[in-house]
């Protein structure tokens, strides 16, 4: 009896242990992390310089980020090949200084292209200054499995929001933690 229970406690031990390294972790397996492959990116457009890795803090969650410049528009390609049961996740969202400054906000979008064709997972406005519930990172995740196996673009896009004038004040957008996962 002594060396069965001393079995179940040690069964447990590993079990907890592992649950613990599993969500120490995020929980993720994750195939494909956008910022530490950020100097592989096939085109960063208009230039490199108009992009920076920083720890971007949004309501005090401090995610590792692609900071964008406040410019008409920006584009980072990478090509890589999608995993079988791939997810891309990602949050993105306005940095708080952005918050203060009058502005019609700025649009996010992410595409991916095999060459031939474009398929938008999707395009989203952010304006923290005239919507207050934009004041957060949006965590957005989208279903990649369609490209398993394939070689292929994915395209992250900012620009001014579609408002009346190209109005850049206060778009100060980060692509928060951009990753591909393996569910």
């Amino acid at each position: 009896m002594n060396r069965t229970r001393l079995l179940l406690v040690a069964v447990v031990v590993l079990l907890a242990i592992g649950a613990w390294w599993y969500f120490r972790s995020g929980g993720e397996n994750v195939a494909f992390d956008f910022v530490s492959q950020f100097p592989s990116a096939v085109k960063k457009q208009p230039g490199p310089e108009a992009f920076s890795i920083i720890d971007a803090k949004i309501n005090n969650e401090t995610k590792k980020s692609i900071f964008t410049k406040d410019l008409a528009g920006t584009r980072i390609t990478y090509h890589l090949t999608v995993p079988d049961n791939g997810w891309l996740k990602v949050e993105l969202g306005v940095l708080e200084d952005g918050w203060k400054m009058e502005g019609d906000g700025v649009l996010f979008s992410v595409g991916v292209s095999d060459g031939k064709t474009y398929d938008q997972l999707f395009s989203l406005t952010v304006n923290p200054y005239g919507n207050p519930a934009d004041r957060k990172w949006d965590e957005l995740s989208f279903d990649l499995t369609q490209y398993a196996g394939e070689s292929v673009d994915v395209i992250f896009n900012t620009r001014s929001s579609s408002g009346p004038k190209d109005d850049r004040n206060g778009d100060f957008a980060v692509w928060g933690h951009p990753r591909i996962v393996v569910k």
